[in-house]
């Protein structure tokens, strides 16, 4: 369940998502991109497994933005609780420039030090969701207060104008509208994003498309819906669909679903 963050957090911070995950042996599952990173918390220690890298993922981990997906797989009854953060949230949050992380999942401790741990268990102690929302906001709260973060204005303008244009914009309209030159613009988002201009840009159209396409009632065809969201053709968005999904979106529309870019398969 999707729950939302407080007004000054909301910079920073765009949700928090709460799953309880049943007891069905091992399941799969896939993580594609959208733009976004975040922080997984598990609350009930069960395996929970990168495919893509073949190890044990720590119980609470970062995820870095990712060029297209990832798969692992838990095995057991467990919850998880996503800290879902801006474009730019964890560079503010932490000083730390999204290129510097090596591998796609780090260990939260080595990021938020020990406080990242007694989160977690505030969060196995709580009662209900309401708690786990209070406990959250709290923490990261205590965070900005602590590290006063600044914003880059032609960075959240950038994102701002990107999302407006529901990623129909190319690289070179959006530095001409945002004033700076190419260079710029890419070491801002290999900094402070994680991801270059043009593939932040294909996240936000691709799931610009998936909201079309969850709100279709079909009265549109597929190819209807691709020159919608901006792409050439339906030819041009099977091509970016399966390079950032891993499959066409005939196969999406079967799977059961977590989040818009977490599935069940």
């Amino acid at each position: 369940m999707q729950y939302p963050t407080t007004p000054c957090l909301s910079k920073y911070i765009k949700h928090y998502l709460v799953f309880d995950i049943p007891s069905n042996g091992q399941k799969r599952y896939r993580h594609f991109s959208n733009g976004h990173n975040g922080i997984v918390l598990t609350l009930k220690k069960e395996e929970f497994v990168s495919i893509n890298s073949k190890t044990t993922l720590p119980e609470t981990f970062v995820f870095k933005q990712i060029s297209d997906n990832q798969d692992f797989y838990i095995s057991g009854a467990t919850s998880i609780v996503i800290v879902l953060f801006q474009p730019f949230g964890l560079y503010n949050l932490t000083g730390i420039p999204a290129n510097h992380f090596v591998s796609d999942f780090e260990d939260s401790s080595l990021i938020f030090g020990k406080e990242i741990l007694k989160l977690k268990n505030q969060l196995q102690s709580s009662s209900n969701s309401n708690e786990v929302i209070n406990h959250l906001n709290s923490f990261f709260t205590h965070k900005i207060k602590s590290n006063n973060p600044l914003i880059n204005p032609f960075l959240s303008n950038s994102i701002q104008l990107v999302h407006n244009k529901k990623g129909d914009i190319s690289v070179n309209d959006l530095c001409a509208q945002i004033g700076v030159t190419e260079r710029k613009m890419q070491r801002m988002f290999s900094k402070q994003i994680g991801v270059s201009p043009k593939k932040f840009i294909c996240n936000i159209r691709l799931h610009h498309f998936l909201s079309l396409l969850r709100n279709e009632k079909g009265f549109l065809s597929l190819t209807n819906l691709s020159l919608q969201a901006g792409y050439y053709d339906q030819a041009h968005l099977i091509k970016e669909f399966k390079k950032i999904v891993g499959f066409a979106p005939s196969k999406y529309q079967k799977t059961k679903r977590l989040a818009v870019n977490l599935i069940e398969f």
